[in-house]
């Protein structure tokens, strides 16, 4: 058999992978927190516990999310007046 040099691999996006597995795991930590720490504080505490879990789990979460626009739009500010000069 004849050698086929071996086909070059395709150029890959790092930005794209980056957004990609930061978006997963972001989806998979929130997803662990409800899930297993919900489960949880209902099989300890019982259905009160647990509607006061979510609360302050959901609170939490909107905190975070709120720091993470912030954060975004510091960059977006930040490109904008670099490309305005």
């Amino acid at each position: 058999m004849p050698h086929q040099p071996a086909k070059p691999p395709k150029p890959t996006d790092l930005r794209r992978y980056q957004f990609i597995t930061d978006r997963n795991l972001l989806i998979g930590f929130f997803a662990v927190l409800f899930i297993v720490g919900g489960g949880l504080i209902l099989l300890f505490y019982g259905p009160g516990g647990l509607t006061t879990g979510l609360l302050c789990m959901g609170g939490g979460a909107i905190i975070a999310g709120l720091l993470v626009l912030v954060t975004f739009g510091f960059e977006w500010l930040s490109r904008w007046l670099e490309d305005r000069e």
